[in-house]
């Protein structure tokens, strides 16, 4: 547990506006986590410079959930209960997410949440009015993925899933809209987040003979032990992936065994767009120069939440929750605005993702 605290200058002032935040700073989503962490780290304190949210600094009440569901529900239960944070951002992880949210929801405290997984805001869920989502849902990123796939000329497809709700819920998806596009799964394979030898997995899926095979996973260290073991077991399907794997990590751990990979991702730091290069230069200027995806989720769920705070910084609650879901129009440093209504909180939209390849150990902007 750790704490931003706002200057001795605000005690003076306006009463602090405490907010939570579930991280993965440990454990497999870590690559993931610490960026978020040091980005939220980096704009609170620039917000509080400029004078905080009207007159109100902010503060920042960090909470390693270390890529553990059960820490993410404990997590939130602590920060609400001996913290009492107003809203909270994360976590790091779908299954993260999952597990907060309903505690989040019996003590009406807004989640924006950073992760694509799939049934992260369904309606379903008795938690849904009080869970905001910042990032393109997994249905989106992986649909254009598939449809990339099938463009390239793959008639066959197999999927390689990390063993969590984003995997097994990713999978499905795939699966479900490969027949669609002419494409035929003929193979699956999956392991835990945390492994790091899955060459008996990329030899089932190499044995199964696909044109192409999907990598379904938030872990970048992850993805690059399948594109080694692919390698090493002679699988000579074309891979892609999804936004787990825009991180530096994916690309110093696969090496080059990563080069011809394709995929979908929120951010591409080697190439990036206009509201990206601003973001990193307001990272690189305050010590944490960018390094994935991390980045550009948690600025985004924190310059929503402040959105929302601006209309009234004391809101808590049922009010700050009508607050988050009456925006529109905001503008982050991706591209594009989120907007959210009352049946949809699925707020970033399509065009915040970009296509790359992978050459020269970078990632390229696919023509």
């Amino acid at each position: 547990m750790s704490v931003l605290a706002a200057g001795s200058a605000w005690a003076q002032q306006k009463e602090p506006i405490k907010i939570g935040s579930l991280w993965s700073l440990t454990g497999p989503a870590a690559p993931f986590g610490i960026a978020q962490r040091d980005t939220i780290e980096i704009l609170v304190n620039n917000i509080n410079k400029d004078g905080g949210v009207n007159g109100h600094p902010v503060q920042v009440v960090n909470y390693d959930e270390a890529s553990n569901p059960i820490e993410a529900a404990r997590g939130a239960t602590q920060l609400i209960q001996q913290h009492g944070v107003v809203a909270i951002l994360g976590a790091s992880t779908g299954s993260g997410s999952l597990a907060a949210a309903p505690i989040l929801a019996r003590n009406k405290v807004p989640l924006v949440s950073t992760n694509s997984t799939a049934t992260v805001t369904s309606k379903q869920h008795s938690f849904f009015p009080w869970l905001f989502r910042v990032v393109v849902s997994d249905t989106d990123i992986l649909k254009s993925m598939t449809e990339q796939a099938a463009g390239s000329g793959a008639k066959s497809i197999a999927l390689f899933y990390q063993e969590d709700a984003y995997g097994q819920e990713g999978a499905k998806v795939i699966e479900q809209l490969a027949p669609e596009l002419g494409m035929k799964v003929v193979g699956t394979a999956a392991a835990p987040t945390n492994a790091t030898d899955v060459a008996s997995q990329a030899t089932k899926l190499r044995n199964a003979s696909p044109d192409a095979v999907a990598i379904v996973t938030s872990s970048p260290v992850l993805a690059a032990a399948f594109a080694r073991a692919s390698s090493q077991v002679g699988l000579k399907a074309s891979l892609w992936g999804g936004v787990g794997l825009g991180q530096k990590a994916f690309l110093d751990g696969a090496g080059p065994a990563g080069s011809g990979l394709r995929a979908v991702l929120l951010a591409n730091w080697d190439e990036p767009a206009p509201g990206l290069s601003r973001l990193g230069k307001v990272l690189t200027e305050g010590g944490k120069p960018p390094i994935g995806v991390g980045e550009p989720i948690a600025s985004s769920a924190l310059l929503v939440l402040v959105e929302a705070l601006k209309k009234d910084p004391t809101a808590k609650g049922e009010a700050l929750r009508k607050n988050l879901e009456g925006l529109c129009g905001v503008k982050t440093y991706s591209e594009g605005e989120i907007c959210f209504n009352a049946d949809d909180h699925d707020g970033a939209p399509p065009e915040a993702l970009v296509s790359v390849i992978v050459e020269g150990g970078k990632f390229k902007n696919a023509k």
